[in-house]
């Protein structure tokens, strides 16, 4: 008979044990790990520097999968009715020749890029954004 006591009195905090278990687990459970939350990616700054004293800076940009520093500017200049002039090159990849008025060769000076402040070596049809990226098109002398 003391057995059988036993044997009921274990069987009840087994299952009691379960179920608390169970409570714990079921919050934890159901939420994804810190790094399986989906994050969106932050927003991109573009600033087009025409000359040293004039610019539009366009922030808060939510970045398209896959948009490359070209599609940013095609995009956002024709949001702004900024007119854009580019000349394709074929495998060389697409070139900008003017934004709005200011056309390369003026003042022996052309349209370049930069990315957080760094000039990049590719074309901007090739450059991809991730997101939070400050993208600058600037018109001056080519150190090139």
């Amino acid at each position: 008979m003391k057995a059988f006591k036993f044997l009921i009195m274990a069987l009840i905090f087994f299952v009691a044990g379960f179920f608390v278990g169970q409570g714990y687990q079921g919050t934890s459970f159901n939420q994804p790990a810190d790094n399986q939350i989906s994050q969106q990616p932050e927003k991109i700054t573009l600033v087009i520097q025409f000359t040293e004293t004039e610019a539009i800076e366009i922030q808060n940009i939510e970045p398209a999968a896959g948009q490359t520093v070209l599609g940013l500017l095609e995009a956002e200049a024709q949001k702004n009715g900024l007119a854009l002039k580019t000349k394709d090159y074929g495998d060389l990849g697409v070139l900008v020749e003017g934004i709005g008025d200011v056309l390369n060769g003026q003042d022996n000076k052309y349209w370049q890029y930069f990315v957080d402040g760094e000039q990049v070596m590719i074309g901007a049809g090739q450059s991809k954004l991730k997101g939070g990226e400050r993208v600058e098109w600037r018109f001056q002398a080519s150190e090139f």
